[in-house]
């Protein structure tokens, strides 16, 4: 809880802001009529964020406060605008992104989704039950982790394989990653060490990124760990680094102007969409995440949040998500590596 409490305390980055109201006197009736702009990821996407009420037969997230035509009505139409567009100027930690000013929803798109707050009626949101990442696929996930033991085991041309570099094969490796390597003076993650090990033998590199070959073969190799507990350590001089990932995950980027932390921190537990947002304590335990049969490693996932915020996403292996994932990994010290998941979308 005090690392919890740690964390919150450094990232004033979010706190939802109520929004506001719409064009007066709009006819109730129009309610039914959700824009395109209300759902489109790409542009508001309002309905990520806010329950509407249950008589448009819509459910929605819950990291914004519910929308209700009567609070919309009593805001009045231009401060509504004001909060769509740049909602930062009414709370400066608010997660709600800065649609207009940001340029996500032009006039006239901005002027639709006024129109159509205004129009909403008083009915309460509908009981939704809590939302799931997604439970296990195993049939995925056992392809996924075969598919990596063959190539942890494939021989080299000098006749050794990727587990011949690894203390006991590879076995109960996992939770000590990522490292801080003082010979390179950098932080190591496991495909960073499982490349050097390429490179030692001559051999071709595998793309950091890629989910056939690195993604598997990571999955294989904490599926050798399943159980222990994560023990990353932060040595002295490794501090600067992982101050670095800590100031990362706090530091709002991106069209949408998000942080890291404005949906694992603050908004932990909640609703977005159809899943749950998961607590920066614990989310390096999962994970390689099984979609389509690929495996995604977890700065795949940082690479897929940053595109989301609207942001060009750190390549993979960069120092900026190595020292990423060493702050979040260290958030999750002392539980217990869980088997590889199947992401929910």
């Amino acid at each position: 809880m005090k690392r919890h409490a740690a964390i919150l305390a450094a990232a004033t980055v979010l706190g939802v802001g109520a929004p506001g109201a719409m064009i007066a006197g709009a006819a109730l009736a129009q309610a039914a009529a959700i824009p395109d702009v209300f759902t489109r990821p790409d542009k508001g996407n309002c309905i990520a964020c806010h329950q509407l009420p249950g008589s448009l037969g819509r459910s929605g997230g819950d990291v914004g406060p519910p929308l209700a035509g009567a609070r919309m009505r009593e805001l009045g139409a231009a401060k509504l605008r004001e909060i769509v567009e740049d909602p930062m100027k009414a709370n400066p930690d608010t997660a709600m992104p800065p649609f207009g000013h940001h340029r996500i929803l032009d006039a006239g798109e901005l002027a639709r989704i006024v129109q159509f707050l205004q129009a909403l009626p008083d009915d309460a949101p509908p009981a939704v039950a809590p939302a799931a990442e997604g439970g296990v696929d195993a049939g995925a996930m056992q392809a996924v982790i075969e598919r990596g033991r063959t190539l942890w085991l494939r021989k080299f041309k000098d006749k050794r394989s990727l587990a011949g570099c690894f203390p006991n094969g590879g076995r109960r490796i996992a939770a000590a990653y990522p490292q801080y390597d003082p010979r390179v003076k950098r932080v190591v993650t496991l495909e960073m060490a499982i490349n050097q090990c390429l490179k030692a033998h001559h051999e071709d590199l595998y793309d950091a990124a890629d989910p056939e070959t690195m993604g598997a073969i990571v999955a294989y190799v904490r599926s050798l760990a399943n159980g222990q507990k994560i023990n990353v350590r932060i040595p002295a001089a490794a501090q600067a680094r992982f101050d670095e990932g800590k100031r990362l995950y706090v530091t709002r980027m991106g069209q949408r102007n998000f942080a890291c932390a404005s949906c694992h921190v603050q908004a932990a537990g909640k609703r977005f969409g159809e899943s749950t947002l998961a607590s920066v304590e614990g989310q390096a335990t999962g994970g390689p995440w099984v979609r389509n049969g690929r495996a995604l490693t977890l700065q795949a996932r940082m690479r897929e949040c940053l595109e989301r915020m609207g942001a060009a996403p750190f390549p993979a292996g960069s120092d900026e998500l190595n020292h990423l994932e060493y702050y979040v990994t260290y958030q999750s010290n002392g539980m217990p590596l869980k088997m590889p998941r199947r992401s929910a979308s």
